[in-house]
């Protein structure tokens, strides 16, 4: 499939823009130089969508070899060009930064694409200071500007260069390219702008221009106006520095980060006295672009669209949905206008409309929740996860630093999977039906589940004597059952390749065992387990599993956990907390709901809970027992594509004990893995031995890469089932 190159695409509206495309399957290769980009936002794509979709080159655009070598490696299709300074006040101090990065690096970047079609993100500031009366603004607004001879010179507000000299620096870039020289209504138009950001952007139009008309490249010019939201993944957002822009002011001030918001005037002649601009959902700006982009693939032009709501929203008015929003009232000072704020923009975006079918769609209200999320959740924007967070399922802290996941590993591999190919029946395993056990045990024509004491059991018989301790140390009897549960008669089935009502069967076997060993007097905790994968210490390829019922309760997570629910059912607050936030829930169904926690203790780390309180699966009903199995096949099977390959993992139940007391508990499930990668190895040495663990990745991410397997494994949806 042929790629998109897309300049900026770690920025704000270029990574909206990338994700769109990537979540359409479609290949994007990223040229940024991350000035005001982020790497994280690479890192993101890199690990959710891998190589085949994904590339990133760091490319500073006013390097043309260096363009022309990224255009010879990735040979794309077409462009959307993001890449641009896009501050207005720092503009007019800059202005040599501005023309270098805006016009010559648009300029390399032109020349490296060889006729491309390429689609130019713009701004609204090439439409200068608008009257009431020109509102709301149509693309036409320019030439109807210079044919009513309304500028007799440039309206630039004061810079660190003149108007001349931006011109001179320009007719200097081109010389000998006759095409591109400037007529007198070239120069007539960019008298329009007021700053040099904007004066830059409208060059780049020109050069478009004067491209199609000499050749015939194809091009589309997207004018926007302000742009504000998030994506609906929670994963990316607006991280600028400094922040310019309202919104995201207002959630800072909401966030403690800033005394208040400035309301730079109080006395235009709108409702309640405050400027009027147009807000455009960042999503349905992604749209816009991808849609014009297609559109030069069939019908090859030159065309320039405003993308706007056409609705004005005030100064005073945004403040107010921020505040409904967030909960909390802005902090607000009221200060005079700035140079160069015009009353109103709005854009009027019918062309598009009429054209391409394109509308913004998203209501403000929406727009401006999903800024806040991002924003409560990011309060300092994209940046390594460098904490401790508590996990109460271990009761432990776990030390996160996610930019270790990225570090280079030049140790052993682990082979992925199973390993050679296996059929459904092999003469020399010990599970299959039928086969001889190393005890002369035959095993009976089970067809589903098959249990059966281990052959060689960790724990011990209850006569086994016990040996002497020296001073300090101690001695106890580990006197309990072991035992193995068999899935399927299959042996090259595993849990994520069998049908729901073979999972069904073993879900099950696992009360069956549940309640027959706990009945036992000498019993005080069944543990039910499986290892699957040589990484976690299983070469037994036939599913199965396995239970270990102690004589007394395991130390590791249990004893931990009756003292906690003495207190509270941190199990169901969790699983609140998850399902409020939405950013690690994997899947849910009526029964149960299965999500990364925010303190995951490994890179891989998965809690299944019910969703009702109950001490053991013996507790839940038959139809929740359904949708265990239906959640615990659509996670494995996710999970088996994450590396392409079957997935190494330990799972666990963890029920009440079975001592007899009665005590408040809320039963789990954990998926975990010793992998933190494909093929790469989390290895516990160290200070995950010694000190705390560590866990080097984001939770976020992992559930999305996570969810992203399970849509490609099941067709399910990447967002989960309904969690509300």
């Amino acid at each position: 499939m042929s790629k998109t190159l897309v300049t900026g695409g770690a920025g704000y509206v270029g990574s909206h823009t990338v994700e769109y495309l990537l979540e359409l399957g479609r290949p994007v290769v990223v040229l940024d130089d991350l000035s005001t980009g982020h790497q994280e936002v690479v890192d993101l794509f890199t690990r959710l969508y891998g190589p085949e979709l994904f590339a990133f080159e760091r490319v500073d655009l006013r390097d043309l070899a260096a363009t022309r070598d990224a255009f010879q490696k990735h040979r794309p299709s077409g462009i959307i060009d993001f890449a641009a300074r896009s501050l207005v006040g720092e503009s007019q101090e800059k202005p040599q930064d501005y023309f270098d990065t805006n016009v010559l690096g648009f300029w390399n970047l032109v020349r490296a694409s060889e006729g491309l079609p390429l689609v130019k993100s713009t701004t609204a500031a090439t439409y200068g200071d608008p009257t009431p009366e020109d509102l709301p603004l149509a693309e036409t607004y320019q030439d109807c500007v210079i044919d009513q001879g309304r500028f007799e010179q440039s309206q630039l507000m004061p810079a660190a260069v003149s108007f001349e000299s931006l011109l001179t620096w320009y007719d200097e870039m081109v010389s000998g390219e006759a095409a591109l020289a400037l007529t007198d209504r070239d120069r007539a138009r960019l008298m329009i702008p007021t700053n040099v950001y904007g004066l830059t952007k409208l060059i780049d139009e020109l050069i478009l221009e004067k491209r199609w008309q000499a050749e015939q490249i194809p091009y589309t010019a997207l004018r926007y106006f302000n742009v504000a939201g998030a994506s609906e993944s929670g994963l990316i957002g607006e991280d600028h520095d400094p922040e310019t822009h309202l919104i995201p002011i207002c959630y800072k001030a909401v966030l403690g980060q800033r005394s208040e918001v400035t309301i730079f005037g109080t006395d235009y002649g709108t409702e309640d006295g405050t400027a009027i601009r147009d807000y455009v959902s960042v999503y349905d700006l992604a749209w816009a672009h991808v849609l014009c982009l297609d559109r030069m693939t069939d019908a090859s032009g030159g065309y320039v669209y405003n993308l706007g709501t056409r609705e004005g929203y005030s100064v005073r008015e945004i403040l107010d949905t921020a505040a409904s929003v967030t909960g909390d009232a802005i902090p607000q000072l009221e200060g005079d206008r700035r140079a160069g704020d015009p009353e109103r923009l709005i854009a009027d975006a019918s062309l598009i409309a009429s054209e391409l079918g394109w509308k913004a769609t998203t209501p403000l209200k929406e727009t401006m929740f999903r800024a806040w999320r991002w924003h409560s959740h990011n309060p300092h924007g994209f940046r390594p996860i460098q904490e401790e967070r508590y996990n109460p399922f271990w009761q432990r802290w776990i030390t996160f630093a996610s930019q270790r996941g990225s570090r280079p590993w030049e140790g052993d591999r682990e082979a992925g999977g199973d390993g050679p190919s296996v059929t459904s029946y092999e003469p020399t395993c010990y599970l299959c039906p039928g086969n001889t056990r190393t005890t002369g045990i035959v095993n009976p024509d089970y067809v589903h589940t098959y249990v059966f004491e281990n052959d060689f059991p960790s724990l011990s018989g209850p006569d086994v004597p016990v040996s002497a301790a020296g001073a300090g140390y101690a001695a106890r009897t580990s006197a309990g059952v072991c035992e193995v549960i068999v899935y399927s008669r299959d042996h090259s089935a595993r849990m994520s390749t069998m049908p729901i009502d073979g999972i069904a069967h073993v879900v099950d076997a696992w009360v069956e065992a549940y309640d027959r060993l706990s009945a036992l007097p000498e019993i005080g905790y069944v543990l039910i387990f499986e290892n699957r994968g040589a990484v976690m210490g299983n070469s037994q390829l036939h599913p199965h599993g396995q239970v270990y019922a102690f004589g007394s309760i395991p130390d590791l997570m249990v004893r931990e956990q009756i003292q906690m629910f003495e207190k509270s059912d941190f199990v169901a607050e969790a699983l609140e907390t998850e399902l409020i936030d939405g950013r690690r829930v994997l899947h849910a169904n009526d029964g149960f709901c299965a999500f990364v926690p925010f303190a995951a203790w490994m890179p891989y780390d998965i809690c299944i809970a019910p969703r009702r309180a109950i001490g053991s699966l013996s507790e839940a009903t038959d139809s929740e027992r359904t949708d265990l199995a239906e959640l615990l096949q659509a996670v494995l099977k996710g999970l088996d594509s994450l590396f392409d390959a079957p997935y190494q993992y330990s799972l666990a139940l963890i029920q009440a004990p079975s001592d007899g007391q009665d005590r408040p508990f809320h039963a789990q499930i954990h998926i975990t893995s010793l992998l933190r990668g494909p093929d790469i190895r989390k290895h516990v040495v160290g200070a995950d031995i010694f000190g705390r663990s560590v866990n080097p990745s984001d939770p976020n991410i992992t559930a999305a890469e996570i969810r992203r397997a399970m849509s490609q494994s099941t067709g399910m949806s990447e967002a989960g089932a309904d969690v509300g």
